[in-house]
């Protein structure tokens, strides 16, 4: 028995997978129902969420700033400083432009229509419109709801209002499709569409149910930028991916183009901001002239009426010319002049360049240009940062100063740009000046003509200038693209990203595999129940005596003559064991060897039912056995037998009724009983009692077997007591009943040798499918042997029915 133990504990492992293997397959039944299911769930969890698809897009961002501005500071060998690409993700994320887009959208109104179990949401498929023109009360959100009559064109709509108490009350509303119909929040109009009365695109059953909710462009703005991701789409790249998650595909891929739509048209707006303003500034400039040049067209024309003037000499023309030359450079300094102190005037007064060059003006200074593109870089990443910072911020600070010296330096540059233009405007005006001596020397009529002529002449040169000007702005307004450019349109992706019809499947089947599965792990780690003779075997030292397979038989006694089932066969195994236990512990024991107790840990482990069988079939072999109750508390061999209780062992202990009166024969030839009789108030008292050793010694005369039922070892003391007077002590195991609490006290008595001779009997043990396990043997050798099924046979007995 020894090595047989420790051979069993070597193959610990083994034998738990093996147990855990064969757990699974006798419960799957368990697993099957468990995984069906969970698929059931999954499909309709899949039928009724509403889909969700992904759209992305991807844009290029231009990160070098326009084109003119870099052209002139790689002209002056100035590295441009890029813009941040992180800005550019902070503006297309920005609720500004997401609102801006919203604008661009009708999507104020959503439609849903409502098909019992679930609601799928309508796009451009709706079969209605709602027209509408809201209160000035009416809140940011609200919902209709309409149920469409089945013959007529007519709907019942339902509403929510929230009234000064803050309690929501609701309202019905009787209206006719295409009629103006009024309420506390607007005027409105439900129009059918072109698919009315169409069914919902994707679903086979036609609704009359529907939901329209209203959403103001700044709550559609919180619910997309929930759902919008901006992201660099490559490393060292200024590319730019856009992700949007939307319940309707075509929907999502909409409202990505408005964003970018709007992002280019701000870029590009950005850019013609300065270009504008010049132009503003341009025509009111020619406004002016225009006006000059009628006024001196007026007096040179009546100049010449009046002193009969038709034309000059010769050298006045000659000096007009060269008058006319040099005034005309004068002006060009003039409007120059007029240019710098309009920049200086604009800079000075905290306003941004936005991206325009003073080249569209005439001024060609590249460190003038260089200078004011920086100035705008700076400005633009102030202004993206203070979208989501405050002015006190370290950054904001740090551009702050940049700014200042940045603006510093362009006032010196002006500074120095306004002294070369008035040091050329002095040096022209002394050319001037002695032309203008020899002018004075033609007759006044000439001079006077010729200074009318002269100013005109000014004047005309510097419209012409201003109106070339005037067009380049034009040019350049029209022509302006922006530095951004989508790479790939909005795209959805075929199939929903939610809910995955493959994941929640798997997750389903995971699932119902898993909770049976954790069901019986835990059945493994906290029933401590004994599960299998191996798990008896593992458990305990005690000797093993046999297997009282699991029956359904509906009377007690199941050993009778000429009876072969297989509970009865099993008892006459334990029957021959038992003989050879007996026999070999005959010399060593000091008590009759004719005493067998039978005991167990607790009700209900069937001690009594082993022992009238063990008792009939020992009747059956042909020797005279008697069973006797000795369970005085719970006596149940009256029951068993169908015998009267009112005289028993408790009657024969106390002296109240003979042994040979208290007898009872029963049907099965050799087999007597003396049931336990009415209950006692002392059954510990009695059988301590010189009693029961009389009792048992007359019995041993009279039978060649006594079998005794005595109580629970693990409750009461009276077994221990009975078992000095036994040749050898039956414990009864119950398989799924006794625990491994019980085996380690009955295990502790072994040890210590408190009980003389001592074996296990397992009783109920249901069969397997998968290896069927019975004891038999002889002396100390008792063993299991189990009986190793191939797996075709374990196949053919897992398919073949129960």
């Amino acid at each position: 028995m020894t090595d047989q133990n420790q051979n069993a504990v070597a193959d610990d492992d083994e034998l738990d997978l093996g147990k855990i293997i064969q757990l699974v397959l006798e419960n799957w039944l368990l697993f099957a129902v468990s995984i069906l299911l969970a698929l059931i769930i999954s499909y309709a969890y899949v039928w009724y969420s509403q889909p969700v698809y992904e759209m992305t897009t991807t844009v290029l961002v231009d990160d070098q700033g326009s084109d003119i501005s870099q052209n002139i500071l790689d002209e002056v060998g100035v590295v441009g400083k890029k813009r941040n690409i992180e800005n550019e993700i902070a503006i297309l994320s920005s609720r500004n432009l997401v609102e801006k887009a919203m604008a661009t959208l009708n999507l104020n109104v959503s439609y849903t229509i409502n098909l019992g179990l679930r609601k799928r949401d309508l796009y451009n498929d709706s079969p209605l419109k709602l027209d509408y023109l809201l209160s000035e009360d009416a809140p940011s959100a609200f919902l209709f709801t309409v149920h469409l009559a089945q013959d007529e064109p007519t709907a019942v709509l339902t509403y929510e209002l929230q009234e000064s108490n803050g309690d929501w009350t609701e309202y019905e509303q009787h209206i006719t499709l295409e009629e103006q119909f009024s309420n506390p929040l607007g005027h409105f109009r439900l129009l059918p569409t072109e698919y009315f009365p169409l069914f919902a695109s994707g679903d086979s059953a036609r609704s009359l149910d529907y939901e329209l909710q209203y959403m103001s462009n700044s709550q559609l703005a919180t619910i997309y930028l929930g759902m919008l991701e901006v992201e660099e789409a490559r490393e060292k790249a200024s590319i730019l991916r856009l992700r949007l998650k939307d319940q309707v595909g075509q929907r999502g891929e909409d409202v990505l183009d408005a964003i970018l739509g709007v992002f280019i048209q701000n870029n590009i707006e950005k850019k013609n901001q300065l270009a504008s303003n010049s132009l503003k500034f341009i025509e009111k400039q020619l406004d002016v002239i225009t006006t000059d040049l009628t006024i001196l067209e007026s007096e040179i024309k009546g100049f010449k009426t009046s002193h009969g003037i038709t034309d000059i000499s010769s050298e006045a023309t000659f000096f007009l010319q060269q008058v006319g030359s040099l005034d005309a450079t004068v002006s060009e300094m003039d409007v120059k002049l007029s240019i710098i102190n309009y920049l200086e005037v604009y800079i000075t007064s905290d306003k941004d360049l936005k991206n325009a060059s003073p080249s569209s003006l005439g001024i060609a200074d590249p460190l003038l240009n260089a200078l004011i593109v920086q100035l705008n870089t700076l400005s633009t990443e102030r202004q993206s940062l203070l979208r989501f910072t405050k002015e006190d911020n370290p950054l904001v600070n740090a551009l702050d100063l940049q700014i200042q010296e940045t603006k510093k330096s362009l006032i010196n540059n002006i500074a120095s740009i306004r002294s070369g233009l008035e040091a050329s405007k002095k040096e022209l005006q002394k050319q001037l000046a002695g032309i203008e001596k020899k002018v004075k020397t033609l007759p006044k009529a000439e001079y006077d003509l010729l200074a009318l002529q002269r100013q005109y002449s000014i004047k005309e040169s510097l419209y012409l200038l201003l109106l070339e000007k005037k067009s380049e702005n034009s040019i350049l307004l029209a022509s302006t693209v922006s530095d951004n450019m989508v790479i790939d349109k909005a795209r959805s992706t075929e199939d929903p990203i939610k809910p995955k019809k493959s994941f929640v499947y798997l997750l389903g089947l995971l699932i119902g595999f898993g909770i049976p599965s954790f069901y019986l792990v835990l059945i493994l780690i906290f029933d401590n129940r004994i599960k299998d003779g191996d798990h008896l075997k593992k458990t305990s030292p005690i000797p093993f005596l046999g297997v009282i397979p699991h029956h359904n038989e509906t009377h007690y006694l199941v050993v009778r003559d000429m009876v072969n089932t297989a509970i009865a066969e099993s008892f006459r195994s334990i029957r021959t064991n038992l003989s050879f236990l007996i026999q070999k512990n005959e010399l060593a024991l000091g008590v009759s060897p004719k005493v067998i107790q039978l005991t167990s840990a607790m009700g209900s482990e069937g001690k009594s039912f082993c022992s009238i069988n063990l008792a009939a079939s020992l009747a059956l072999g042909g020797a005279k056995t008697i069973v006797v109750g000795l369970d005085l508390r719970k006596p149940k061999l009256a029951e068993y037998f169908s015998l009267s209780n009112k005289i028993g062992a408790s009657s024969v202990l106390a002296g109240m009724e003979s042994l040979e009166n208290a007898i009872l024969s029963t049907e099965i030839e050799n087999l007597d009983v003396l049931v336990a009789g009415p209950v006692p108030p002392n059954p510990s008292e009695l059988l301590m009692g010189k009693g029961l050793t009389e009792m048992l010694e007359n019995l041993t005369q009279m039978y060649d077997h006594v079998v005794l039922d005595t109580p629970p070892i693990g409750l009461v003391t009276d077994s221990l007591i009975i078992s000095e007077h036994a040749a050898t002590t039956i414990y009864v195991v119950r398989q799924n009943v006794t625990n491994l609490n019980s085996m380690q006290y009955i295990n502790d008595l072994y040890r210590s040798k408190k009980i003389k001779s001592i074996s296990l009997l397992f009783n109920d043990v249901k069969s397997s499918k998968f290896g069927y396990g019975y004891g038999y043997g002889y002396g100390q050798g008792y063993y299991i042997e189990t009986v190793k099924l191939t797996k075709w046979q374990r196949l053919k007995l897992f398919l073949k029915p129960s």
